[in-house]
């Protein structure tokens, strides 16, 4: 079978993860206003598989923003998992914002 035309097909994210019928996407953003702000970001995402063929994810995503009009903000999105663990942590004060998401999930093959 030969496939002639693939410009509907979109590129997938570097940080997405797809195993399956299950993906993972995790990104974090901050901003802050002023010339003597701060900010950071940091994302990471771990997908390992066993012999039995059990998927296992492990990410983290934070973001900090320290000056005026401070924001950060992590999203992800899970989809197809059998089992998922989110944990989020948010912090905010009048010239900082700080947001930690972690996640665990687990994906096991149909049978």
């Amino acid at each position: 079978m030969q496939i002639a035309d693939l410009s509907y097909l979109e590129n997938a994210p570097e940080n997405e993860l797809i195993l399956g019928s299950a993906s993972a996407t995790i990104t974090a953003d901050a901003s802050a206003g002023d010339p003597n702000s701060l900010t950071y970001t940091g994302t990471d995402l771990d997908l390992r598989t066993n012999k039995k063929g059990v998927a296992r994810l492990k990410g983290i995503g934070a973001a900090v923003a320290i000056g005026e009009d401070p924001t950060a903000d992590v999203s992800y999105t899970l989809e197809g998992f059998d089992k998922t663990k989110v944990e989020t942590f948010d912090k905010q004060g009048s010239n900082y914002d700080l947001e930690i998401v972690k996640i665990k999930a687990i994906d096991r093959p149909n049978k």
